[in-house]
């Protein structure tokens, strides 16, 4: 998918062919900019440069996420940071702002004819007026039903979802390649955990547990495609209120001690512990709401990302599933400017980034 090279309904954006340039997958989170580029060969991928930078704070130490300048002078700073001299970024907007709709459409018809025909019918589909909206579409296949139809992955997001996007990479000096969707890309970067998982995971149903600095988000994959994403008010911020709170530190002390592990004796059995276990209940009440909606699909595995590292095995023990923390970088070649110490400690975050640069070889 992406908005970039497919069709808005009311603003003519040129088709980019720039499938020669090196693009850079950038993970817009509303804490860090997560960067990574590959370069692939016949043996698998070679990280080639990778950074995480945090979004700078305001007063009440949150970070300047609506900002687009500043995120792209973060971007910016993030990419000398890497070395990466790319010029070209695959960004995604958040599976929120994003509609789905699996619609089918008559067989046979030239690229052209499909556009008119999903120009005709997208308003049937779509809640908001569609000159206010970009859309793509990605073709399933014949219906299996009735095969003089074609079935069509229908998505689209409001314009101010995608021209954000470009503002801030105009800002950051980078051109967009591709606007993916976020849980497309978790869904494209699955692949890379294969030697993680104990199945191929092409015909399984997976959740991916991200955990961030101030929400925490289910995606559930089935085929590597998402069916299912919950949003949860709940992240690693919360761990660092109650250390502030507990130790009268700073907002900035007490991340800074969580970090570095430099915190009170008492400190893992009073507060860490209870944090950890209620992590898992709010997996376990998220998986729950899934299962009432989606009671045709049965979780085979969970996947965790950032802050949810190093509860795999609470998380396994309480839901009786296979449970590993993300790795996408585990069977991957690091180019020499890479510090591995680096690229271990954020690992567990970087799937999305890794999901975006993989779009370079599409």
């Amino acid at each position: 998918m992406s908005f970039i090279q497919k069709y808005p309904f009311n603003l003519n954006l040129l088709k980019l062919n720039q499938k020669r340039n090196t693009a850079i997958g950038i993970d817009i989170t509303r804490s860090a900019i997560k960067i990574v580029e590959l370069s692939k060969n016949s043996t698998g991928y070679t990280l080639e440069h990778f950074a995480v930078t945090p979004l700078p704070s305001n007063e009440q130490h949150q970070p300047q996420f609506t900002d687009t300048y500043m995120i792209g002078q973060t971007i910016q700073n993030a990419r000398q940071q890497s070395q990466s001299k790319a010029k070209y970024a695959v960004v995604a907007v958040d599976g929120a702002s994003v509609i789905t709709k699996n619609i089918s459409i008559p067989a046979g018809l030239s690229e052209d004819e499909m556009m008119e025909q999903i120009i005709i019918d997208a308003p049937k589909y779509m809640p908001y007026d569609i000159n206010n909206m970009y859309f793509d579409f990605n073709i399933q296949g014949l219906n299996k039903i009735n095969t003089n139809q074609l079935d069509v992955l229908l998505v689209a997001t409001r314009k101010e979802a995608i021209e954000s996007k470009i503002a801030i990479l105009t800002h950051a000096q980078l051109k967009p390649k591709i606007i993916d969707v976020e849980t497309f890309a978790i869904g494209n970067a699955l692949p890379l955990l294969a030697s993680q998982l104990p199945y191929r995971i092409d015909d399984k149903t997976i959740a991916v547990v991200d955990m961030g600095a101030n929400f925490t988000t289910l995606h559930v994959i089935h085929h590597t495609r998402s069916i299912y994403t919950r949003e949860l008010a709940f992240g690693g911020h919360q761990l660092t209120h109650h250390i502030s709170q507990t130790y009268q530190l700073t907002q900035v002390d007490a991340e800074y001690a969580k970090k570095q592990g430099d915190l009170p004796e008492g400190y893992i059995t009073t507060i860490l512990e209870p944090f950890k276990q209620n992590i898992v209940q709010q997996i376990q009440r998220s998986l729950q709401f899934f299962s009432a909606s989606q009671n045709n699909h049965r979780i085979d595995s969970i996947i965790l990302l950032g802050g949810c590292s190093g509860i795999d095995t609470l998380v396994s023990t309480a839901l009786n599933l296979p449970t590993c923390v993300a790795n996408p970088f585990i069977d991957m070649t690091y180019s020499s400017n890479i510090n591995p110490q680096s690229v271990s400690e954020y690992a567990s975050s970087m799937l999305v980034a890794c999901g975006l640069a993989l779009r370079n070889f599409d």
